[in-house]
């Protein structure tokens, strides 16, 4: 580092930078941490004098008071180098406007863009054309609609054409970013049949989150009016069983169609279809080649799917064939086994031991309580609770030599399944020798989850002093977790000594992780302001740029500064917009538009009510019957005093659920939905409730459903009963920071009215 400060000649600097890249922040730490100000100066002022080595310089000045004197330096120095150090100042004290200015000055354009954004003016941003996250520019026709689309311009189809052309492109590329920008900018209508040719697949789990069925059906090949599930699932069964298969490509579109047909079936509680359509054609492939059977049931148990999101699989078909090959054959229930579940050796372990707890259970059974245990289909007969209760049982009146085995089999189970509160049992009656092998990251979200404050703090304060004693790099978010946790646990001169340690090291980077750590411990008060600085001072086009915007854009809207949250928006969606980002769900896309078009339909409320309600009013229609209106929609315009406008576009939607829970009375995920509208709306709460009590019968430990039914409670009014259920769709995945905000809300929140 100090070769680099001292060389005089540019080009030898130059190539000395990558070899100095991040020394000056880890070093300046280091003398933090042993009192040395000074020192940690000394190396910051050496390190490089581009946008991230002056934001370091510039957030150790301000972490030591001095902040203002060297602002006021700054301005009496002359040149472009002025210009960059009282950018970084200010980027450094939270001053967007002046720092704007300097950004500008000093020829930081992407800088100054990205801080008008955060001022509310996405303009500038969208004419650098910035690139996108994964450093691809941008499609280029996409920019100029968008400008339009913000200026309330009336995009007219000419604007339009290049994109539809694209539609029919002979480049694949080109037909990909054609689709994603008309998503993008709201026109779903243009790109939905070009993106139903290209991924029907994909298309197919599109329209059916929309509860459009027919539009789902259609995309697989399939007349919406009278399906032919059983034609269907035949005629792919039968080319996957030939010997003679060449067409891998086909075979590979084949797999994920079938599972995500039998999936829509059993979700859909059209049971007797799935089991018509399926279990011949299965027979006749486990007869012909058994080998491609067990393969294919693997996909159809959605194996590892469990309580972590959407479940993949058809486990009730995928059992009803299995049991079926398997009959008493004792060899062919292990391989059912091992294709349910992995071929883990503890899997087996976890199978054998089932049959000790409870002699007198069938093979069958037992697999409907490992389906039940590791999280695959619904559960609801409690299987899951029944066996937890006898392998307790059973750890309970174990010997001594006997029980650690016991307790490693659970402690196995509670790494596949997510359960926080079984986890942390386990844990604690597990010998110090067999908690290494349980992992460090999943242990300190289950204490999180359980309010086990204490022991979170004391993991985190061992964590920085090991950290201290392998002498390496200091990391300011374990700080920022040390702190959250002691003030979780009523520490709280502990927790401020901690925080001042986290305004001490964090220089100029880490941002974001720094605010993920305060959002462990729920102190989203602090995490908001992390966030901010994220946004404010990560670099332009970085992957922490990305991050930091999306949860700066959420904790913008919970306060209301609603052109601020469209601005964001708008800049992530045309960030979204660059040529390689491939396909994913064109649902993340148009919730960018939705979020966009929202903000910027309620800061224009007052000065143009009627442009704004029509905004609005398009905004319902993109997703009148999904759960993302529930999110911030309906919230948000009852906020504003829209109750008129709110009470309408809620009927419609719950109209529209309704429709599909009459024809799908037994899909609980669509009960779910439609429960979460109400309950975000606050409308019709008793009737969501029933839905939901009655998805929560079928799927008992679904974190979303449990989510749910605490908003409900809330909504009623009840926070009491909100935290109970808040608690336990926590438990079942500590990991979803949505999850936690919802528990704080519902703990510190006020009750809505």
């Amino acid at each position: 580092l100090k070769l680099y400060a001292a060389e005089t000649d540019p080009d030898l600097q130059a190539r000395l930078e990558r070899s100095v890249e991040g020394v000056a922040v880890t070093a300046a730490r280091e003398c933090l941490l042993k009192g040395n100000a000074e020192g940690a100066r000394d190396f910051l002022e050496m390190a490089p004098a581009d946008a991230p080595g002056l934001l370091a310089l510039a957030d150790f000045h301000r972490s030591q008071g001095t902040l203002v004197a060297e602002l006021k330096r700054a301005q009496m120095l002359k040149g472009a180098h002025s210009d960059a150090w009282q950018l970084a100042l200010h980027r450094a004290a939270g001053n967007l406007e002046s720092a704007r200015e300097a950004a500008t000055a000093a020829g930081e354009f992407k800088i100054a863009a990205s801080l008008s954004a955060l001022l509310g003016d996405p303009l500038p941003w969208l004419r650098e054309n910035e690139l996108g996250v994964d450093g691809e520019a941008v499609h280029k026709p996409y920019t100029a609609i968008a400008i339009k689309r913000w200026q309330g311009k009336m995009i007219q189809p000419a604007d339009l054409k290049l994109l539809v052309r694209g539609l029919s492109s002979d480049n694949p590329g080109e037909r990909q970013n054609s689709i994603n920008s008309l998503f993008l900018l709201g026109e779903a209508k243009l790109a939905e049949e070009a993106y139903r040719k290209g991924s029907p697949l994909e298309a197919f789990t599109y329209f059916e989150s929309l509860e459009r069925i027919p539009d789902a059906l259609q995309s697989l090949g399939l007349d919406p009016e009278k399906p032919d599930y059983a034609a269907w699932v035949e005629k792919r069964i039968t080319h996957l069983s030939h010997e003679d298969v060449e067409d891998e490509h086909g075979v590979a579109m084949e797999i994920p169609e079938l599972v995500a047909l039998g999936n829509f079936l059993e979700r859909r509680g059209l049971n007797q279809q799935c089991s018509d359509a399926f279990l011949k054609p299965l027979a006749t492939m486990a007869e012909k080649d058994a080998k491609k059977f067990t393969e294919f049931l693997g996909a159809m148990f959605g194996n590892n799917t469990g309580n972590s999101g959407e479940p993949q699989g058809a486990p009730r078909i995928a059992k009803q064939a299995a049991i079926a090959w398997a009959g008493e054959n004792a060899d062919r229930w292990v391989e059912v086994i091992n294709a349910a579940f992995g071929g883990q050796d503890e899997i087996l372990g976890l199978w054998d031991w089932m049959a000790e707890l409870d002699p007198k259970t069938s093979r069958m059974a037992r697999l409907d309580g490992m389906l039940a245990l590791c999280g695959l289909g619904r559960d609801p007969l409690k299987l899951r609770d029944h066996w937890l209760g006898l392998a307790w049982g059973a750890v309970d009146k174990a010997d001594p030599g006997n029980r650690k085995a016991l307790l490693e089999k659970l402690a196995f189970l509670s790494s596949q399944t997510g359960d926080a509160a079984n986890s942390l049992k386990v844990w604690d009656q597990l010998p110090e020798s067999s908690r290494k092998e349980i992992s460090w990251r999943g242990h300190i979200l289950d204490l999180s989850a359980s309010g086990r404050w204490a022991e979170a703090a004391t993991f985190f304060l061992s964590q920085i002093e090991r950290v201290s004693q392998l002498k390496q790099s200091p990391q300011p978010s374990l700080y920022a977790c040390a702190a959250a946790s002691l003030r979780k646990a009523g520490r709280v001169a502990e927790a401020a000594a901690q925080d001042a340690w986290v305004e001490k090291l964090a220089l100029g980077n880490d941002a974001v992780e720094i605010a993920n750590g305060y959002a462990y411990g729920y102190d989203f008060k602090k995490a908001a302001e992390w966030w901010a600085r994220g946004a404010r001072q990560s670099s332009p086009g970085s992957e922490e740029l990305a991050a930091a915007l999306q949860l700066h854009a959420e904790m913008e809207f919970q306060n209301g500064n609603w052109k601020e949250v469209a601005a964001l928006s708008e800049v992530m969606a045309q960030m979204a917009a660059s040529v390689g980002s491939g396909s994913g769900s064109p649902l993340v896309r148009l919730r960018l538009r939705l979020q966009s078009d929202l903000g910027r339909a309620l800061a224009n409320l007052k000065a143009d009510r009627a442009g704004s309600v029509a905004i609005l009013a398009n905004c319902h229609q993109m997703f009148p019957s999904d759960g993302s209106l529930a999110d911030d929609f309906f919230p948000a315009i009852r906020k504003m005093g829209l109750i008129k406008e709110h009470d309408e576009w809620f009927q419609i939607s719950w109209d529209r659920m309704s429709a599909v829970i009459a024809q799908f009375p037994d899909s609980d995920n669509t009960q779910n939905t439609a429960a979460w509208l109400a309950s975000r709306a606050q409308r019709n709460l008793d009737q969501a409730q029933q839905y939901l009590e009655k998805a929560l019968a079928m799927n008992p430990n679904q974190s979303a459903y449990l989510d749910t039914m605490a908003e409900i409670q809330f909504a009623k009014g009840n926070r009491n009963l909100a935290l109970e259920w808040s608690s336990r769709a926590v438990n079942f995945m500590p990991l979803d920071v949505m999850l936690r905000r919802q528990h704080e809300r519902f703990r510190a929140g006020p009750i809505p009215r």
